[in-house]
């Protein structure tokens, strides 16, 4: 009677075992993507460059931007196409203490990047800066499927664009 009520159980576990759904062995591609979001975020701006006309001086400020992904077909496998909103508000502070006008930078733009299938891409960006028509600043981005950083930024003088 024991063999035949452990048999009983061990054919209801093996039931059991072959009813459920099969589990699938197919690769997803879709796991490696990133996911579609929308990021909103804010780059702190306090760093020294080179200004032609004053030495060295200060670009105090930030960077709002907006980062999505948009879903193409067309793109290739492993090539993103990003949108980004950037907001640059920046102020150029020199270090001679010299009286003139303030020196500000304050631009919005609309940027579309295609991010290789590292994952990153570099571009570049120019911003006038009030009151100077001598000078531009000059910012590297990096553009990554996570986000945006500044990797480089400089003032250039107009002559040597």
């Amino acid at each position: 009677m024991k063999i035949l009520f452990s048999l009983a159980i061990l054919m209801g576990s093996i039931c059991l075992v072959g009813c459920q759904e099969n589990i699938p062995t197919d690769p997803i591609t879709d796991l490696s993507k990133p996911s579609p979001q929308i990021i909103r975020d804010k780059i702190p701006i306090c760093c020294e460059v080179c200004d032609p006309l004053s030495g060295v001086c200060r670009v105090n400020g930030c960077v709002e931007y907006t980062h999505q992904i948009i879903a193409t077909p067309e793109n290739p496998s492993g090539v993103y196409t990003i949108s980004i909103s950037l907001q640059m508000n920046s102020k150029l502070c020199d270090r001679c203490m010299m009286m003139h006008p303030a020196w500000l930078i304050k631009e919005g733009s609309q940027e579309t990047i295609n991010v290789s299938q590292e994952g990153i891409a570099l571009f570049y960006k120019s911003y006038d800066i009030s009151n100077r028509e001598d000078a531009v600043l000059y910012v590297q981005y990096l553009v990554t499927t996570e986000g945006v950083g500044i990797v480089n930024m400089d003032i250039i003088g107009i002559e040597k664009l």
